[in-house]
């Protein structure tokens, strides 16, 4: 059986029927149908995923001064010279951002082993309904909504001093020759371990709860809000509710990673490797792009509005309904057909 973590689990032993609305033979056993999953955990697991993070941020920060720099730097980690030496240090960023999301997703991860549902079905970790290769063009999609949401953002609120400050870091490890590997760091990590908590424990419980619709909103403003920056959070909002959307509509937060670490990885080349005004979303003159670099802007976005337009038509093709005795999904074939998952 082809179950979507997003909707409700089905009975365990809810007899074989033909269509929802088919009689039930006299004297067949009441089915029983399932219980409302619990919401109180998610907000339990959010505050213990926060303090995980806070907390494994100071020591990742001591633990790379001290690796960096020394016993004298891990005592004075607090210095701005000392942290930009240290944050520009490929060890030192790895330790600060691997270790801290790691520990983000720990409490999630043991929930969802304590819950009587099964681990991949809490945490979506399952095949889905969706072909690989929709997988890779709903990932293509996620450069346009990135761009175009911090534009509005950024022209709305300004810049983000933050992010300004992170660009930098990137800017500085990736032209000194360690581009891909902080690429695909930025893209591996936080794409899994932030996808395991938001897309993958929080919203399965939420969609099972409330619905699709409330679920992917509350998700990503709970997303948003993890950031921790005013116009970082404004800026990936759309990115959250897109995430979970391709969550829901495919059935498997595989999908989501996949697309978030697409977002990431691509973001931090942008970063490094376009004008700075361009990297923030910020429309340069004319003259101030290089023709090979605007070609190649170009290009990404029209294939990644293409694939965007492509993933929300094809999507249609592989669209479940739940049935109205349980969590069984039904099929809509191109025809309209009903088809049964095997």
């Amino acid at each position: 059986m082809n179950e979507n973590p997003y909707l409700p689990s089905p009975p365990a032993n809810r007899p074989a029927q033909p269509w929802p609305d088919a009689g039930i033979p006299a004297g067949a056993v009441p089915v029983e149908h399932p219980r409302r999953p619990r919401v109180w955990p998610i907000p339990v697991v959010l505050l213990a995923s926060f303090a995980c993070y806070i907390t494994a941020s100071i020591v990742a920060v001591v633990l790379a001064a001290f690796l960096v720099g020394g016993p004298d730097d891990a005592a004075m980690f607090g210095d701005g010279g000392k942290m930009e030496q240290i944050t520009k240090s490929p060890l030192g960023l790895g330790i600060m951002l691997v270790f801290p999301q790691l520990a983000m997703a720990a409490p999630a991860v043991l929930a969802a082993f304590a819950s009587p549902v099964p681990v991949a079905r809490r945490l979506g970790l399952v095949r889905g309904n969706w072909p690989i290769g929709l997988w890779l063009t709903a990932a293509m999609g996620t450069p346009l909504v990135g761009m175009i949401s911090s534009a509005i953002v950024g022209a709305l609120l300004g810049e983000s001093e933050s992010l300004e400050e992170m660009s930098g870091v990137f800017r500085a490890l990736g032209e000194s020759g360690f581009l891909i590997p902080l690429a695909l760091m930025v893209g591996i990590t936080p794409g899994v371990c932030e996808e395991l908590v938001f897309r993958g424990y929080v919203q399965t419980r939420l969609g099972a709860a409330w619905g699709a619709p409330l679920a992917i909103v509350c998700t990503s403003l709970v997303f948003a809000v993890f950031h921790m920056d005013l116009v970082h959070s404004a800026a990936v909002m759309a990115l959250g509710v897109y995430l979970g959307w391709i969550a829901w509509a495919s059935g498997s937060v595989l999908a989501a990673m996949l697309a978030h670490f697409v977002n990431n990885f691509l973001s931090v080349l942008a970063v490094v490797l376009l004008p700075e005004a361009v990297a923030e979303g910020v429309p340069p003159a004319v003259d101030e792009v290089p023709l090979a670099t605007a070609g190649v802007l170009g290009s990404v976005m029209l294939i990644s509005a293409v694939c965007l337009l492509m993933t929300l038509l094809q999507s249609r093709r592989y669209r479940r309904n739940r049935l109205a005795s349980g969590g069984e999904m039904q099929i809509l074939s191109e025809s309209g057909e009903r088809s049964w998952p095997s």
